[in-house]
């Protein structure tokens, strides 16, 4: 069982550690190769596989849960789930949505992840891998059958017209079956539940609404530093020194 970094705790040879949320990256968990005390703050938390990391006399080497169960014979089944965040700035609201396809484990209701509820809702996004060194730009196609992503863009564009909800947030979260929360299972347990195991979290920007219709509404998500305008330390994004940014992949 995973265990939360605290100072000034004593672990033994195999604990397993998870940094605390604010330090959690990359979906890295730390096993404990040399027993000891931790220290009075946190350590910086290696981003490879297979590093040491040193915490006062305590030593740990990272490795990833999911990574290890992805490559056994009989994987479990990946979880994927989606948050929408709006800026209260833009959308005149900060509310956060919590949603999943309905394709996992036969889920037709909510799944429940770190003890927050989404809901199912039909939807259909592609495009998350890198390819030749670029930055993806995924698409995300949700179903208006029901009209609610209609209401919330008429929502947004109260605040600021034409928004479309450019700038909202959207977060792809991925876990493994075997750790989602014990309430999702008929008999109420699941002894391999780890709130903590996840691959890295995914974070996208909403760049545009490319359509809406009846059906469905489509957005094309970019990531924080793909987005004109945006600055990296020292350094403005611009066409001139990224041409990628502005384009659309079709």
């Amino acid at each position: 069982m995973t265990t939360v970094w605290s100072a000034s705790a004593s672990l033994s040879l195999n604990d397993v550690v998870a940094p605390t949320a604010t330090r959690r990256k990359d979906g890295l968990f730390f096993r404990v190769t040399q027993a000891g005390t931790t220290g009075s703050s946190e350590p910086n938390w290696v981003s490879t596989i297979g590093e040491t990391v040193y915490d006062n006399n305590v030593r740990y080497v990272s490795f990833s849960s999911t990574f290890s169960d992805v490559q056994s014979l009989n994987p479990s089944a990946i979880i994927e789930l989606f948050t929408l965040k709006l800026n209260s700035t833009l959308h005149g609201a900060s509310t956060v949505y919590y949603f999943h396809a309905g394709s996992n484990l036969n889920a037709n209701n909510k799944i429940r992840w770190q003890g927050v509820d989404y809901l199912r809702f039909p939807i259909e996004a592609s495009g998350f891998a890198f390819q030749k060194g670029q930055l993806p730009r995924p698409k995300i196609v949700i179903s208006n059958a029901t009209g609610l992503i209609s209401s919330i863009l008429l929502t947004v564009n109260q605040t600021t017209a034409g928004n479309d909800l450019t700038g909202a947030t959207v977060t792809r979260i991925r876990t493994m079956a075997k750790f989602i929360d014990a309430v999702n299972f008929a008999d109420g347990q699941n002894p391999t539940a780890d709130p903590t195991a996840e691959f890295a979290r995914e974070i996208y920007s909403i760049d545009r609404k490319s359509t809406e219709n009846r059906e469905v509404v489509e957005f094309e998500l970019a990531a924080p530093s793909d987005l004109a305008g945006i600055r990296i330390p020292l350094r403005q994004c611009s066409k001139v020194l990224f041409p990628g940014i502005g384009t659309f992949s079709q």
